[in-house]
């Protein structure tokens, strides 16, 4: 067994050489993902703020004007633009000049005055969804704290819900997604190094060279396994340290069980494009086939959208995707602070998935060596 761990030993440091030799290697595994970690954490949000906002005012009572000073008080609201009629406001949200045009109807302060139901029409851009939604969101709001200014005894006809945020006090959206960014970019990385290990021989003439070697096929493959699982631990490692130093998102819990989710899932990772890099003919085939896979694995991880409000055997697919389970260790030890044995159920189906991308890289290899 001696035997085998120093043939293992040999090979990682024959990779590790090839990685850490090459200096464009290392500016796009240690530079690049810093400078993505700060820029996406910053620049990826769903608050919508500089809002400009088109106005067709047929009112000319205090109804409108009280509501006009609503918005125009609200802090995410940058300017108000008035339009003739509704067709102008139409071509304006046609041109982008506004996301959404608000429609006060001429009998907006009698409906006000006789104390009657009040309807505006609101018109959203429906090319930026996300935002159009957001908007419409704020203008409810405004809606509604016009209302209680011009009719105070209708303000508070029901009782009041206060809201309290756990985990997240102001709703920072930062909050969420740069935890999340480390799962993101390791997955990136590791995937990026793991589908070149075997594609690379084939592409250079020394696949034949490789299996020639006095090694089992599982020693080879432990060997290729080592750069990019201690890429991918250092960059999560690096990563968590940083978060808290550039940002103010916290991290609550403690470094050993993120260490450990880092370690399982970068193996996870790096199984998944050596079993990719076992079926590639050259490193162009195996970037392809990486995002063929990266794709659907962010897709279904729960990052940009709820797994719950996916399909039912969607959800079953997403229970194994390693991303998922991933996602969850990082957002239960920054924001939750997690104990090590919260963490341990997501751990495992992220070890059974390497196990298994591993057995099928392994099985791979010796197919196509057969």
């Amino acid at each position: 067994m001696s035997g085998a761990w120093t043939r293992i030993v040999a090979m990682a440091l024959k990779e590790l050489k090839v990685v850490l030799l090459d200096r464009r290697v290392l500016t796009t595994l240690i530079a690049s993902p810093i400078i993505q970690l700060i820029l996406f954490g910053f620049a990826t949000t769903l608050e919508v703020r500089n809002i400009d906002i088109g106005v067709v005012n047929r009112d000319v009572g205090v109804a409108s004007e009280q509501f006009l000073a609503a918005m125009s008080g609200n802090r995410n609201m940058r300017e108000i633009r008035f339009y003739p009629s509704e067709a102008a406001l139409r071509e304006a949200i046609e041109r982008r000049e506004v996301i959404a045009g608000l429609l006060i109807p001429p009998d907006l302060s009698v409906h006000y005055a006789r104390r009657e139901t009040a309807e505006m029409g609101l018109l959203l851009d429906g090319r930026r969804i996300n935002a159009a939604q957001i908007v419409a969101g704020y203008m409810a709001d405004i809606a509604h704290e016009a209302g209680g200014r011009m009719r105070p005894e209708l303000a508070h006809p029901e009782p009041e819900v206060i809201a309290r945020h756990w985990y997240n006090p102001n709703l920072e959206y930062r909050w969420f997604t740069l935890p999340g960014m480390i799962t993101l970019i390791t997955t990136v990385i590791v995937l990026s190094v793991s589908v070149q290990a075997i594609a690379r021989e084939r592409e250079f003439g020394t696949y034949d060279e490789l299996m020639a070697l006095p090694m089992r096929h599982w020693e080879i493959l432990a060997g290729k396994c080592v750069p990019a699982f201690c890429v991918g631990l250092f960059n999560g490692m690096l990563y968590v340290v940083m978060i808290p130093l550039v940002s103010d998102v916290p991290f609550n819990g403690s470094l050993l069980p993120m260490f450990l989710g880092i370690s399982a899932f970068s193996l996870a990772i790096t199984g998944i494009g050596l079993a990719i890099s076992t079926v590639s003919h050259n490193q162009q085939q195996a970037f392809l086939g990486g995002f063929l896979v990266i794709v659907p694995l962010m897709l279904l991880s729960g990052y940009a959208s709820p797994v719950d409000g996916m399909p039912h055997w969607l959800q079953l697919v997403a229970a194994i995707d390693p991303l998922s389970h991933m996602l969850t260790i990082s957002h239960g030890l920054f924001l939750k602070g997690l104990p090590a044995e919260a963490i341990m159920p997501q751990i495992l189906p992220i070890l059974a998935v390497a196990v298994a991308a591993l057995a099928v890289a392994l099985g791979l290899m010796r197919l196509r060596h057969d």
